[in-house]
């Protein structure tokens, strides 16, 4: 009989294993659903970026100077990366818990997709720019080669022509480098607190800053500085936090709006001033309600307005559009005849034909550098450990000016 009871014993092991099997295949596929309105919300995201540099040089418009809409921009990309990766990262813990899969496996998986996503369009920006000759990437090749173009303009506290938007890129990168040992190693009940004080040290190093009198720059541009964004991205997908519609779901807007103004303000006021600091986290809470309300999914007006196909195609291909929209900045007055220098000149003009421009070469790079390559990244490999789907990982974080004496952050 003992032999009996320990067939019974093992037999419900089994069974209790297979149902949980399940239990994380369930999680996976709803939380591998597509939803189409965060591409909405990255193509309006990247646009307020390109508006904001193309227009860089006309006073006021198209909006007053005072409104850096494509700061925001940044910011919800920010957010939206550290909860798109964390809530990932999460779910290949919990494959690698339920099937037993190596950790080095998980890692290096994780590792090659960011390099499958992110290194195609990177490659070719820099290889067009060093073979054109623009801007300045034949002096400051290593810094873009290795990724770390946010150190070099911390250290020369300026800003390099055609390369200063790739060290948002860059800081994306190197957070990359640490965040997966964070989430899959740390035991589960110190990941939150974790977290927490990772979001806690990066508003800690801008205060640091504003005392020891560091730099503007390097307090935008180094990686310690955006880690409060990331990590509330991050809380956010750790937790899989959602806001469902409610009776008071109308407070939301005001409350975001609220958040973004009072922001704006501090960002136009003097940047010694302590206060300052308090920007970045002003702009990431009510980006994080905008990400766990889009998360649910909007009704009505605000969900056809996201899921217009326009919109979201531009979404799906917005880290093209991200990192080729100063290089075409930078060619195409090089290249027009002089009977169309009008086409530059007028500001109107000169949005649309930037912006054509870039959503062509876009949408080129997509169709036969991008999509082909990320093809590369099996589904069911993927799967099997855990990760997001593609369209969960397009989180391309803009900036910089196209042209010199104006950048700034954007």
């Amino acid at each position: 009989m003992p032999g009996i009871s320990l067939g019974w014993g093992d037999a419900a092991a089994f069974r209790r294993k297979d149902v949980a099997r399940e239990h994380a295949l369930v999680r996976d596929r709803v939380a591998d659903r597509y939803q189409p309105q965060f591409d909405g919300l990255r193509a309006l995201a990247v646009i307020t970026v390109m508006v904001d540099h193309f227009s860089a040089d006309v006073p006021n418009f198209p909006l007053p100077d005072w409104i850096h809409l494509g700061a925001t921009g940044v910011r919800l990309f920010l957010v939206m990366s550290g909860y798109f990766i964390t809530a990932s990262l999460r779910r290949a813990r919990e494959r690698m818990e339920v099937r037993s899969i190596s950790a080095s496996k998980t890692i290096g998986n994780f590792y090659l997709r960011r390099i499958l996503r992110i290194g195609p369009a990177y490659v070719a920006f820099t290889a067009i720019a060093l073979i054109l000759g623009v801007g300045s990437v034949r002096q400051n090749w290593p810094w873009v080669f290795t990724g770390t173009v946010n150190w070099m303009i911390a250290w020369r506290d300026q800003w390099p022509l055609t390369i200063a938007h790739l060290w948002s890129i860059c800081v994306q990168e190197q957070f990359y480098l640490f965040w997966p040992l964070l989430i899959l190693f740390l035991p589960k009940r110190w990941i939150l607190p974790a977290i927490i004080s990772v979001a806690i040290a990066g508003v800690a190093f801008r205060v640091g800053c504003v005392m020891f009198s560091v730099p503007t720059i390097a307090r935008w541009v180094l990686p310690f500085g955006s880690l409060d964004s990331l990590a509330a991205g991050a809380a956010l997908g750790w937790c899989g936090g959602k806001l469902r519609a409610t009776r008071v779901s109308w407070l939301l807007a005001p409350i975001c709006l609220s958040m973004l103004a009072l922001a704006a303000v501090l960002r136009n006021a003097d940047p010694a001033q302590l206060k300052s600091v308090l920007v970045e986290p002003l702009e990431a809470g009510a980006c994080v309600i905008l990400v766990a309300r889009t998360a649910t999914g909007f009704g009505g007006y605000a969900s056809r307005f996201l899921g217009m196909p326009g919109l979201v195609f531009a979404g799906r291909i917005s880290y093209g559009l991200y990192i080729y929209h100063i290089l075409v900045a930078m060619l195409v007055p090089r290249w027009l005849p002089a009977s169309a220098r009008f086409l530059i000149t007028t500001p109107s003009l000169r949005l649309m034909l930037f912006g054509i421009g870039t959503l062509l070469v876009a949408a080129i790079s997509w169709r036969f550098l991008e999509q082909p390559i990320n093809r590369l990244r099996s589904t069911g490999t993927r799967n099997a450990r855990g990760f997001a789907s593609d369209h969960e990982e397009q989180a391309p974080v803009p900036q910089a000016s196209w042209q010199p004496g104006l950048a700034q952050q954007s």
